[in-house]
């Protein structure tokens, strides 16, 4: 068949019980900051080497110090605050709402959590908000969204994406579970697909992937088969392979590993499922992670979901190639 399959591990990673400990600890006066730094960089080590014995084909820190997918890049702007708690869609889990305050400018060129990226590996991929999750889930006093999601894109995640293109990040994923949870009103579309190319634009040269998760993306099929990605991820644990529709113009990122329930995934199955999810869809390449994030598991559970998402990924090459 002659496919060609990426492997990758996008989001936040799970933290250890150790990180909690210390950060704790630093807030309560009872250790110090070198005790925090200890932990986090035991936990990057741990999460590199991790990825490196699944075989992954790109490398990420896991975003280990990321209190949510906002909130770096809130802290790099001003024009921007982030202070109410929302729930994280229908999880148990919450993040910080970014608030618009007044008009954006960006106080430096990469979030300070990513300055330090000389040990992860080649080729390297960042995660970041995509336009219309951003500018839906910020709060505002205007009532325009699509104005903010253009703001935002002009003023944020093009220059962030085309800065972390040139410091040789070689896939930008761009997390989108708010279209398909809550849907998209054809009113939005070109706005979206417009913000989207703006990216696009700013990352020549390197791999761009509009992921989508928590909810059923058959309905927008079409209209995400057309976006300027390289590659539109699919929750199928939401989505019926046969919604989709076939001769996609696009690269097929297939959630192969649930990201919200514990249970380790077999390696046969599931690479029959993400067989079957390509050809079907006739995409021209194939690209295999977790439908969400990792970290909502107990992080011994996602370990083991990365080493069998490398299982999946060698599985499949051989069987596609």
């Amino acid at each position: 068949m002659g496919l060609n399959v990426t492997s990758y591990q996008h989001g936040i990673y799970p933290r250890s019980e150790e990180v909690v400990a210390a950060t704790r600890g630093r807030e309560r006066g009872r250790n110090s900051q070198d005790d925090v730094e200890r932990a986090f960089a035991a936990d990057r080590e741990d999460f590199l080497r991790t990825q490196r014995e699944a075989g992954l084909d790109y490398f990420s820190d896991g975003l280990l110090r990321w209190q949510d997918i906002f909130r770096p890049l809130v802290e790099m702007c001003q024009g921007m605050d982030a202070h109410t708690l929302v729930r994280w869609f229908d999880n148990n889990s919450f993040f910080r709402a970014p608030e618009v305050t007044g008009e954006l400018a960006l106080s430096s060129s990469v979030p300070r959590q990513m300055e330090d990226d000389q040990d992860i590996p080649e080729p390297k991929m960042a995660t970041l908000p995509s336009p219309f999750l951003f500018s839906r889930a910020a709060q505002t006093e205007e009532d325009d969204r699509n104005a903010l999601m253009r703001d935002l894109t002009r003023e944020i995640l093009r220059p962030v994406a085309q800065e972390l293109a040139g410091r040789g990040y070689r896939l930008i994923h761009l997390q989108e579970p708010w279209l398909v949870y809550f849907g998209m009103d054809s009113a939005d579309w070109d706005d979206f697909e417009k913000s989207v190319g703006e990216v696009r634009e700013a990352t020549e040269g390197a791999t761009l992937i509009l992921n989508t998760y928590f909810g059923d993306a058959g309905p927008y099929a079409d209209r995400l088969g057309r976006l300027p990605v390289d590659a539109v991820g699919i929750d199928f644990v939401e989505t019926d392979i046969d919604e989709l529709g076939a001769k996609w113009q696009v690269g097929l990122l297939a959630g192969v590993m649930d990201g919200r329930r514990s249970p380790i995934e077999p390696v046969e199955p599931t690479v029959e499922f993400a067989r079957r999810a390509v050809e079907t869809l006739g995409a021209p390449s194939l690209f295999v992670s977790s439908n969400s994030e990792l970290e909502l598991l107990p992080r011994d559970i996602a370990r083991h979901k990365v080493l069998r998402l490398g299982e999946i990924a060698a599985r499949l090459k051989d069987l596609l190639r």
